[in-house]
C-alpha cells in the first residue's frame, strides 16, 4: 500500500507523510533488543522481541519492528547480546534499615554467599575492607555474617585471632544471626566486657579455657548491651549511608526493598533521607506493632500506602514467635532436642499471649492497613489464624492485604485456611540450604523437610513470595531462587524434593506476586506498557540453564524507572539535598529481632522499693530490667527471665523462668511474692526515676532507678 501511495504522491510527498506518522507516534528513549526479554506475564514463560522505555515507564513490549518504529535519532538502542532482561526483583522481606550500617562493614558470609570459609579467610576479608576504607588506627572495624556452624574442623574465630591481626583497632565481627559477635580485646574494653562480667540469664559468653576471660562468641542477652551502644550518625552520614545501603539491594537486582519491623527513630532516618532525595530504589517500611501509635503521630495514616520520594509506610508488623533454629519458634509438638536452655518437653512459646495477639491483629484490621505477621512454628500459625478470624468477624469480607512472614512450618492442613481467606505466605526457602540439618534434628525428618512448602501452596492456588530476611541471609536473589528450585542443603542433601518449584514459579515469587504483596501490581512485577521501567539484566536465563547452575547467574545491570542504578553510572547520581540540620547526630541500633524499647521504663535497672504497699527492707531487694523484649530479674536469690511486650502503655508478661536456687527463708518468701505479682502485671507508669507496676489499674509494686 505504501509503495502504491509513493508512486502516486512522489518521493517528497511520501517523506512528508512518514514524518507526520512519526510525529503522531510516541518516541522511545531506550529500546532493548537481541536478548531473552522475559515479561513474567501470564501462567507460562512469555518473551517479547523488544522493550521500549520512555519517561521512566515501559512504552511498549512486543515485536522488534513495532518497537523500532518508535525510534528516532535520539533513541538509545541497547543490544542485550543474548543476555536476559526481565522485571527487577521485589524484596519479599528483609530489614532494609540494617543495610545502612552493614554497608560500612566487612562482609564475611561463608561460601557460596561470601569468602568467610575459615578463620584465615575471615581475617583476610576484614583486612581487605580496612585497607580499602583506609580505616585509621583506633577506629572500630566491624564485620557481619560470621557463621560458626560451618567453620572447618570446629576451628572457631576467637579474641586471640582478632588481637593478633588487628592490635591497633577495636574489631567486632557480628554473628550471621545478628544475635551475637566475636570481639578483640580493644572492642571488649570499648563495650565494658571483661572476665568480671557475669553471664546474664539467657546469654552466652564463651570463655577462654581455664579462665573467665571472654574469648569467643557473646550472644543473646549478653550481647544486648553491645547492640545498645550504637555509633551515632551525623545528618550527612544518614544520607550517605542510606544510598550505600540501597546499593546493596541494587547490585542484587532489587529496586523495591522491604523494611520489616521499624521503630520511630528509624522511620525518622528514612524520612530525612527521602526528603533529601537520597533514595535510588523504593523503600516500603512497616512499623512494629509496639511502635505503631508513635509512628502514627508523626506519619498520619492518610499518608500511608503512597510513595513520597520513593518511601512509603506499607502497613504494620506483628511477631508471634521466634526462630526454629534457635528453638524459640512456637509448635504444637515438642522439640526433639529440648529447649535452648535445656528445657524438657519444650514447645517453644508465643511472643504474645493469644488474647493480646487477638487485640493486635484486630487493631491493624481496624486501621484498614496491610498486615505482615511473623509466624514460624505451626502453633504460631494456628494462633494467627485464630486472631485473623476474630478480627474479620462482622467486616463483610472487605479486602485486607495480609502476609505471613517466614511461614516455615506451615502444616498441609493449614493451607486451605490461607486459600479461603486470601492470605499470602512469604516463604524462606533459603533455610533448606542454611539450616536444614538443624531443623531436621529439632523437628524430625518429616516436619523438617516440609519447611516452606511452596509447591503445595502454589498448587492450592496461593501466590506466595520468597525472601532473604537480610541481613540474616545475604541479598542474593539467584541463590534464593536456586533454593526454591533445588531444595538442597549445604551438605548436598535433598530437603523435601516434592516441594520444589519451577524456575518460572520461583521468579514469580520475586516479581509479580511480590508486587501484589505491596499492592503495587498495577505498576510493577511484569513487563507491560504503562508499568514502571524497573528492570534487571542477567548474564544467563534462569529458565534455560541447568537448575543447579541458577545460583551462578550474575546481575549485569539494574534499572530503576529507566535509569541505570547498578553499576553506578559514570555520571553518578543526582546530588541529594544538604541536610538543614547538618550538625545533628542520630543513633539507633541494628535490629536483631522485632522488639524495641518504646518508653521510659526500658534500658534501666529498677530496684524494688515497695510491694503491695509495704516498703521493702531487704539488703538486696529484687531488681528488674526491661530491654528489647526480654525481662531480666534478680529476685534476691534467683535469676528470673522472660519476655514482655509494651503496647499502648500496657505491659504483657510472658512465662517467667527461674534458676530455682535455695536461699534464706525471708528472701525466698519475698522472691516468691514478687514473682507472682510480676506475672499478673498488665500496666505501668513512669514518673522520673519511679516506676510503678499495675494490675488492672491497681498499684502493686514500686521501683526506683538511679540511672
Amino acid at each position: 500500500m505504501i509503495g502504491n501511495l509513493a508512486k502516486r504522491l512522489g518521493l517528497a510527498a511520501m517523506l512528508l507523510f512518514c514524518a507526520a506518522g512519526a510525529s503522531a507516534r510516541e518516541t522511545a528513549e531506550t529500546i532493548y533488543i537481541d536478548g531473552d526479554i522475559l515479561t513474567m506475564k501470564g501462567d507460562a514463560p512469555a518473551y517479547v522481541e523488544a522493550l521500549a522505555v520512555k519517561d521512566g515507564r515501559i512504552l511498549f513490549a512486543g515485536s522488534r519492528d513495532e518497537a523500532m518504529a518508535m525510534a528516532d535519532g535520539t533513541t538509545r538502542l541497547v543490544d542485550l547480546a543474548g543476555k536476559t532482561l526481565m522485571p527487577s526483583f521485589i524484596d519479599g522481606h528483609s530489614h532494609y534499615i540494617n543495610s545502612l550500617l552493614v554497608a560500612n562493614q566487612a562482609q564475611v558470609y561463608a561460601p557460596p554467599s561470601g569468602n568467610g570459609k575459615d578463620v584465615p579467610s575471615i581475617i583476610a576479608e576484614i583486612r581487605r575492607f580496612a585497607t580499602e576504607r583506609n580505616i585509621p588506627k583506633g577506629k572500630l572495624i566491624m564485620a557481619y555474617g560470621y557463621d560458626d556452624s560451618v567453620m572447618p574442623d570446629g576451628r572457631l574465630l576467637t579474641r586471640d585471632d582478632l588481637d593478633a591481626a588487628f592490635p591497633d583497632n577495636p574489631v567486632r565481627v557480628d554473628h550471621v544471626s545478628m544475635h551475637g559477635a566475636v570481639m578483640n580485646s580493644l572492642a571488649l574494653a570499648k563495650y565494658g566486657i571483661s572476665a568480671a562480667t557475669p553471664t546474664p540469664p539467657g546469654g552466652v559468653i564463651v570463655r577462654k579455657p581455664g579462665t573467665e576471660e571472654p574469648w569467643g562468641l557473646i550472644m543473646e542477652t549478653a550481647f544486648l548491651p553491645v547492640m545498645e551502644r550504637a555509633e551515632p550518625m551525623t545528618a550527612e552520614q544518614e544520607i550517605e549511608w542510606s544510598r550505600a545501603g540501597q546499593m546493596l539491594y541494587a547490585q542484587a537486582g532489587i529496586t523495591t526493598a522491604h523494611e520489616g519491623a521499624s521503630h520511630l527513630p528509624q522511620f525518622e532516618t528514612m524520612r530525612r533521607a527521602s526528603e533529601a532525595g537520597a533514595n535510588i530504589i523504593d523503600i516500603v517500611a512497616f512499623p512494629f506493632i509496639t511502635d505503631v501509635d508513635k509512628v502514627l503521630a508523626e506519619f498520619p495514616i492518610s499518608e500511608w500506602g503512597s510513595y513520597h520520594n520513593r518511601f512509603k509506610v506499607g502497613g504494620v508488623k506483628i511477631t508471634l514467635d521466634g526462630s526454629p533454629q534457635g528453638r524459640t519458634a512456637f509448635f504444637t509438638t515438642p522439640y526433639l532436642q529440648g529447649g535452648p536452655a535445656g528445657e524438657k518437653d519444650w514447645y517453644g512459646e508465643p511472643t504474645f499471649p493469644q488474647d493480646l495477639a487477638n487485640k493486635m491483629v484486630k487493631k491493624v484490621h481496624d486501621l484498614g492497613v496491610p498486615l505482615i505477621i511473623h509466624t514460624n512454628g505451626d502453633a504460631a500459625i494456628d494462633a494467627f489464624l485464630e486472631a485473623y478470624k476474630l478480627a474479620r468477624a462482622g467486616d463483610d469480607g472487605r479486602p485486607w492485604n495480609v502476609t505471613t512472614i517466614h511461614t516455615q512450618f506451615l502444616r498441609k492442613d493449614q493451607i486451605p485456611a490461607f486459600v479461603q481467606n486470601n492470605i499470602r505466605p512469604s516463604f524462606y526457602t533459603l533455610h533448606t540450604f542454611y539450616f536444614a540439618d538443624t531443623h531436621i534434628a529439632n523437628r524430625g525428618e518429616a516436619q523438617g523437610s516440609y519447611i516452606s512448602p511452596m509447591r503445595d501452596a502454589i498448587d492450592a492456588g496461593l501466590r506466595p513470595t520468597n525472601h532473604t530476611d537480610f541481613v540474616v541471609a545475604p541479598l542474593d536473589q539467584m541463590m534464593m531462587l536456586w533454593s526454591a528450585v533445588n531444595r538442597e542443603s549445604r551438605a548436598g542433601r535433598e530437603v523435601g524434593p516434592d516441594q520444589r518449584v519451577t524456575a518460572f514459579e520461583g521468579l514469580k515469587t520475586m516479581t509479580e506476586w511480590a508486587a501484589e504483596q505491596y499492592g503495587e501490581e498495577a505498576t510493577k512485577g511484569t513487563l507491560e506498557a504503562g508499568k514502571l521501567a524497573d528492570l534487571v539484566i542477567l548474564d544467563a536465563n534462569p529458565l534455560k540453564v541447568d537448575p543447579k547452575a541458577i545460583r551462578n547467574i550474575h546481575v549485569v545491570e539494574t534499572i530503576k524507572e529507566g535509569s541505570t542504578i547498578f553499576p553506578v553510572p559514570e555520571s553518578g547520581f543526582p546530588a541529594p539535598k544538604a541536610p538543614s540540620n547538618a550538625a545533628a547526630t542520630y543513633a539507633w541500633s541494628i535490629e536483631a529481632c522485632d522488639f524495641a524499647d518504646v518508653n521510659a521504663a526500658a534500658n534501666k535497672t529498677w530496684t524494688l522499693t515497695a510491694l503491695a504497699g509495704s516498703a521493702i527492707q531487704a539488703a538486696e531487694p529484687p531488681t528488674m530490667r526491661f530491654s528489647r523484649g526480654k525481662l531480666s530479674v534478680f529476685g534476691g536469690v534467683n535469676q528470673i527471665s522472660g519476655s514482655y511486650a509494651l503496647v499502648d502503655d500496657a505491659v504483657v508478661m510472658g512465662e517467667l523462668v527461674t534458676t530455682r536456687k535455695a536461699g534464706p527463708a525471708e528472701l525466698m518468701k519475698l522472691e516468691d511474692r514478687f514473682t507472682k505479682t510480676l506475672a499478673a502485671v498488665n500496666g505501668f507508669t513512669v514518673a522520673g526515676e519511679k516506676l510503678t507496676l499495675l494490675t488492672d489499674g491497681k498499684e502493686v509494686a514500686d521501683f526506683r532507678s538511679s540511672e
